[in-house]
């Protein structure tokens, strides 16, 4: 019998919620700064398109022109034609980008000052940009690399080749707690921006979103258990590629089950005890890093169930279908008639009832007539 991945999570008891006190300073500052704003560039995560969007942000600036940048494409899945159902729909820009790469970020360059000698007339203080989305998306990282980019002539004459940072990264949300001074990009023509803290949601939808949020690092590590988002990572990828080739380095086949695939990884990598107990939970974060930080093609994935069931559509309901095959091939419900009768009353002739299991018919019942 071929594998059948599971179709429903678990609903685990985990917070919906990592709104914080900086966030709520954040949605003010953009409130107070939007009238001197020309343009909005809203970064998400192209690993989860969905979860990582934030309505607030069309609230706080409604009206003000925005591109929305999907960041780390190199780690996506994510298909162009799927963005551009979503966006063309709306008549709204987007971009798929590495906050890295330069090119990319010369790309955004060539927009921004498009924009710029579209208005008329110019700016007379330079075309003012504000850099938003969810914690940990890589704004700070975009705008370091278009400072580069679009600095370059200035730059020029630098003897270091080291990449200057002139906004703080780092791998877990919050490192930006304060919606910066204005940066200046270029100075032909004159383009400035703000280097906004990443901003949550006060509640999240249901906990699939706040495990995809938890996948791409708007959570911090520590805030959802290690275990728990390691069995939505197997979740996820089983939906994607039903073979197991997401973790044949540890298995030679596909599982449901993440306590089998922690014992994989921990005994690959010689972490079992002679007693067969090893450290679950630093296993699970180590497989949960592996795939956030994504070191080869290999960690190409969705994090993101909705855009997953967009995607693979065509092929999740023949994997429904198959499971209800196998499900009707087992007869089940057949037994439960043979047991209980095929009317709910429990009076078949091919099983006898006591008086316990009728005063348990009557409790059980749903409505009373």
């Amino acid at each position: 019998m071929s594998f059948i991945p599971r179709r429903i999570f678990p609903n685990y008891n985990i917070p919906l919620s990592n709104f914080k006190g900086h966030h709520q300073k954040a949605l003010t500052k953009f409130g107070h700064l939007a009238p001197q704003i020309d343009l909005v560039l809203e970064v998400r995560d192209s690993r989860a398109p969905l979860s990582t969007t934030n309505v607030l942000f069309d609230r706080v600036l409604a009206q003000k022109e925005k591109i929305v940048l999907y960041s780390k494409k190199d780690l996506s899945a994510l298909k162009p034609e799927l963005l551009k159902k979503w966006h063309d729909s709306i008549n709204e820009k987007h971009l798929t980008i590495d906050c890295r790469n330069r090119n990319d970020a010369r790309t955004i360059i060539d927009l921004i000052k498009k924009k710029y000698y579209e208005m008329s007339p110019p700016p007379p203080l330079g075309l003012r940009l504000m850099i938003i989305g969810m914690p940990n998306v890589g704004k700070s990282t975009l705008v370091n690399t278009l400072r580069e980019v679009g600095y370059a002539p200035e730059l020029a004459g630098a003897i270091s080749t080291k990449r200057r940072k002139v906004a703080r990264t780092g791998g877990q949300p919050g490192v930006t707690k304060n919606t910066s001074e204005i940066i200046r990009l270029s100075s032909e023509p004159d383009i400035l921006v703000h280097d906004t803290p990443g901003v949550f949601l006060p509640t999240v939808k249901d906990i699939e979103t706040m495990l995809s949020l938890g996948m791409v690092g708007c959570v911090h590590s520590s805030f959802i258990d290690p275990v728990i988002q390691a069995d939505y990572l197997l979740y996820l990828l089983n939906l994607q590629d039903p073979s197991g080739s997401k973790y044949s380095d540890y298995m030679n086949k596909p599982t449901n089950s993440i306590d089998e695939l922690l014992y994989n990884i921990a005994k690959s990598r010689d972490q079992v005890k002679s007693d067969g107990s090893y450290d679950e939970l630093g296993i699970a974060s180590h497989w949960i890093s592996v795939w956030k930080q994504g070191n080869s093609q290999k960690y190409k994935a969705l994090f993101d169930l909705q855009a997953i069931l967009e995607i693979n559509g065509k092929d999740l309901r023949k994997m429904f279908k198959e499971e209800r095959d196998r499900t009707l091939g087992m007869k089940v419900s057949e037994k439960i008639v043979n047991s209980l009768g095929a009317d709910g009353t429990a009076k078949s002739k091919h099983r006898k009832r006591t008086a316990k299991d009728r005063e348990f018919d009557l409790k059980n019942r749903l409505f009373k007539y």
